[in-house]
């Protein structure tokens, strides 16, 4: 019988070890399918989170581009209004309209910028759009003669010709967000117009 019972008690622990040892390997498995899981899952987030990020810096790259464009639309406006006041002491039709076209451009391009441009571009693009502002209330006062003391064509002139800094300043800055330049926001690398 001591025979037997040894036999048995064999088989049973050889059974248990072999079910432990089973159960351990599921568990291991289960663990390295988890952590696997886990790894898939947090590549996915990053995946999604790289394609917004890229998706947010295309959108703010397309406002800058239209923003800059009608920036410079409305100074090249304004340019053109000063220049029929400087030769007819008037603005003419066409060129009123183009002005009022590109402002209407520029203060919906403004819009954007306010809610998608980084908080450096955002106080750039401020400082142009108060410049802007001046100058179009100045040339609608000088074409339709309601002008206040200080008023004058060569004042309007010489804004607009002090815009360029400001403009080349905010193009700088939005290159600088964008990550296409080295210089920061504010710094200028020429006077490139």
């Amino acid at each position: 019988m001591g025979a037997a019972m040894l036999t048995l008690a064999a088989a049973v622990i050889g059974g248990a070890v072999s079910l432990v040892s089973v159960l351990l390997a599921q568990r291991h498995a289960q663990r390295v399918h988890r952590r696997e899981q886990e790894r898939v899952e947090r590549h996915r987030q990053e995946d999604l989170t790289r394609a917004r990020e890229d998706r947010l810096l295309a959108e703010r790259q397309a406002v800058y581009v239209r923003f800059n464009a009608a920036s410079r639309s409305v100074r090249d406006a304004l340019a053109a209004c000063a220049a029929d006041l400087r030769r007819t002491g008037g603005v003419d039709g066409p060129c009123r309209d183009t002005l009022h076209e590109s402002w209407r451009a520029y203060v919906a391009h403004h819009a954007e910028v306010n809610i998608l441009a980084s908080d450096e571009v955002h106080g750039l693009a401020g400082r142009v759009n108060g410049a802007l502002q001046k100058m179009h209330r100045h040339a609608v006062r000088l074409d339709t003669g309601a002008t206040d003391p200080g008023d004058g064509l060569d004042v309007l002139e010489g804004q607009i010709e002090e815009l360029w800094e400001r403009l080349v300043a905010l193009r700088e800055g939005m290159r600088q967000d964008l990550g296409m330049t080295m210089t920061r926001p504010g710094e200028t690398t020429g006077e490139r117009r």
